[in-house]
C-alpha cells in the first residue's frame, strides 16, 4: 500500500476572471502533482458550441522563476491533436489539469497554453496562491 500524498488546498486569487473561459475553480497542490481544476461553459457563439482541447506544452510557471512546470496529465479534457467537440452551446465541462509539483509556498503562478497566444489559448496570468488548507 503506498501512502497517499497531503495535498493542499490554495486559496487564491485569479483576479477578475470575467468572462475568462474557462474560469479556475480550484488549485491543489502536494508532493505529486499541481492540479488546477476548470469549468468552461460552451459559448453561444458557435452553433454546436465549439471544441476544447489543451496544448501537450502547457506548462506552470512561478513569478519570479524561469523553471516551466510541465503538465502532466489532464481529465475530462482531451490533449491537442485530440479534441472534445459539444453538441449545444448548452454543454459545459469540468476538466482538471496535472503539472510537475510547484513548492507549496506563497507566490504567484503563471498558466500557460502558448506564449504567443491568440484568443482560443487558454493563458492565465497573476494568480496569486495566499494560503493552504491541508485536505488529506
Amino acid at each position: 500500500m503506498t501512502k497517499e500524498a497531503k495535498k493542499q488546498l490554495a486559496n487564491f486569487n485569479a483576479g477578475n476572471q470575467g468572462d475568462n473561459n474557462p474560469k479556475i475553480m480550484r488549485i491543489m497542490l502536494s508532493e505529486d502533482n499541481a492540479q488546477v481544476d476548470f469549468g468552461y461553459v460552451a459559448p453561444w457563439i458557435y452553433h454546436r458550441g465549439g471544441w476544447i482541447h489543451i496544448k501537450p506544452n502547457t506548462y506552470l510557471q512561478v513569478k519570479g522563476s524561469k523553471k516551466k512546470y510541465k503538465l502532466t496529465d489532464a481529465k475530462n479534457i482531451p490533449i491537442k491533436p485530440a479534441q472534445l467537440d459539444f453538441e449545444s452551446i448548452e454543454d459545459w465541462q469540468v476538466f482538471s489539469l496535472f503539472f510537475e509539483p510547484i513548492p507549496v509556498k506563497k507566490c504567484v503562478i503563471d498558466i500557460i497554453e502558448e506564449e504567443k497566444p491568440d484568443e482560443n489559448d487558454f493563458n492565465f496570468y497573476d494568480i496569486q496562491l495566499l494560503d493552504f488548507i491541508t485536505t488529506m
